[in-house]
């Protein structure tokens, strides 16, 4: 069984492709969200998570 955490259905990533901040994995961050990520994991800062979990659209 696979579990999914609360933002939207995001699938539990591989223990080697984990963020330390995000439901997100890390090969799925481009290279913005990668760096804010990291970043908020080395400040052990507390805010939420920049990666873009929908496709953009141009409507």
């Amino acid at each position: 069984m696979t579990s999914v955490r609360s933002l939207g259905d995001v699938a539990e990533p591989a223990a080697d492709d984990r963020c330390p901040c995000c439901p997100h994995p890390l090969s799925l961050h481009d290279v913005i969200a990668r760096r804010f990520c990291l970043a908020t994991a080395a400040g052990s800062f507390s805010r939420g998570c920049t990666c873009a979990t929908k496709p953009e659209t141009t409507e």
